[in-house]
């Protein structure tokens, strides 16, 4: 049950019951993303910390289309950077292994190239016949 910041604080900051809720959740969403908390992290959870953010003005409603950028914490940048790398080098092995794999491919062809190479075809073969005659 939120005790503070009261529900009436909250609603002072957005147009409507309904802004309001959106304000919240939305910057809840943020904040389990790994955004940085714009008061002092004393909140149970996400929604309080949130609530409270609106309420003290720190967090505010732009009307019409907006992309903010959302600051995030230490931890969460080094945890974003090493998934990126990882994501990289699984991504590089993958390469590596279908570039083997294909030239794998291209060296038996060629390997079973080479040996009919040696032996004459059947078209060479009616040819040498027809010589012959």
């Amino acid at each position: 049950m939120l005790v503070e910041p009261s529900i009436e604080k909250i609603k002072q900051q957005a147009n409507c019951p309904f802004e309001a809720a959106i304000l919240v959740s939305q910057r809840a969403r943020q904040l389990t993303e790994g955004a940085q908390p714009m008061v002092p992290d004393q909140a149970a959870n996400n929604v309080s910390l949130a609530c409270r953010e609106v309420a003290e003005g720190k967090v505010v409603a732009v009307p019409g289309d907006a992309d903010p950028v959302v600051p995030i914490t230490r931890e969460e940048r080094i945890r974003r950077e090493e998934e990126k790398r990882k994501r990289e080098q699984q991504m590089e092995e993958e390469r590596a292994s279908r570039i083997g794999a294909g030239l794998d491919g291209l060296l038996g062809a060629l390997s079973a190239g080479s040996d009919d190479a040696d032996a004459p075809s059947e078209e060479e073969g009616e040819e040498a016949v027809e010589t012959e005659e």
